[in-house]
């Protein structure tokens, strides 16, 4: 089971979000990571030039 994370545009983790998920659910939470927390933590941070679609996802580099 990968610990997923949202990485925001200077490259932190995006509170809130590592979590352990099981293989089959992985692209799900990926894409809710993606479509829904990225554009609403972009959203928070416009004035700083945060865009959604400098968001990624990244298995937590430690497991």
């Amino acid at each position: 089971m990968p610990e997923l994370r949202l990485i925001d545009p200077d490259g932190y983790t995006v509170p809130g979000t590592a979590q352990t998920v099981p293989d089959a659910d992985e692209p799900a939470v990926r894409q809710l990571l993606l479509t829904e927390v990225a554009p609403q933590h972009a959203a928070h941070w416009a004035d700083f030039g945060y865009h959604p679609g400098d968001y990624r996802v990244l298995p937590d580099p430690t497991t």
